[in-house]
């Protein structure tokens, strides 16, 4: 009996693993992000603020890393809202880098007018936020952005250089199932087909004419990039 008991168990086990296993570990979002530090690189002392999604070292080579996670190398590790930027002194950076964190705050907009502070006159703010993602760092995840959220939190800056969506649409359905495939146990055989359609899913991208942001309106003023991106990315100047 002990011995059939500990079969079962072991078969159990791995069934567990086999419905949560995948054979791509890469994650799709990550693309968007590095594109994002590649269009923005410099060799400038950067504040890097939870930005760990990504290698940032090769395009922000002076970066001076903050992150809540104390388990993370960094040059400054803050409590859980990074509420201990304050300790940053003003106008002490011309470049600041920011992603996957605004949706991780209960007061986005405190967070913004942070970093703010910390930029010097003219300075770049590079920043990515959730729009249509997954639940995530429950339960701390409170927000999830638009276009128009961003132009709303920056009504106070000089000048929006870029607003756009990180993903389009059906790239950002292949990054929803990616994330199904990481955030819940699903039946070990359809788990290979899963990671085909997310493979395959991007491709009908190249299919889409124009996108709008609203339904039934398609005039060249309801026109936008993405009407389903995964993040939304910024470059704003203060």
């Amino acid at each position: 009996m002990k011995n059939n008991g500990s079969a079962q168990t072991g078969r159990r086990s791995l069934w567990r693993k086999m419905s949560r296993y995948s054979f791509r570990k890469k994650k799709l979002s990550t693309r968007n992000l590095v594109r994002l530090c590649h269009e923005n690189a410099t060799d400038k002392p950067t504040l890097i603020v939870h930005s760990e999604d990504v290698d940032y070292k090769p395009y922000f080579p002076n970066g001076f890393a903050v992150t809540k996670r104390k388990e993370k190398p960094a040059d400054l590790h803050v409590d859980l809202y990074y509420r201990e930027l304050s300790q940053i002194t003003s106008e002490s950076y011309e470049f600041i880098v920011c992603t996957g964190l605004l949706e991780h705050v209960p007061d986005p907009q405190r967070l913004i007018d942070d970093l703010r502070r910390i930029l010097k006159p003219g300075g770049k703010l590079i920043i990515s936020a959730s729009a249509v993602f997954s639940f995530h760092e429950g339960p701390n995840d409170f927000f999830h952005f638009t276009p128009f959220s961003f132009r709303l939190m920056f009504k106070k800056w000089s000048k929006i250089e870029m607003l756009r969506g990180s993903s389009q649409p059906f790239e950002t359905i292949a990054i929803l199932m990616q994330r199904i495939l990481r955030q819940a146990e699903i039946f070990p055989p359809l788990r290979p087909v899963i990671e085909l359609a997310c493979a395959a899913l991007p491709f009908f991208d190249r299919l889409i004419i124009a996108q709008y942001n609203t339904v039934g309106n398609f005039s060249d003023d309801h026109k936008i990039d993405s009407m389903l991106p995964s993040n939304m990315q910024a470059v704003v100047i203060k």
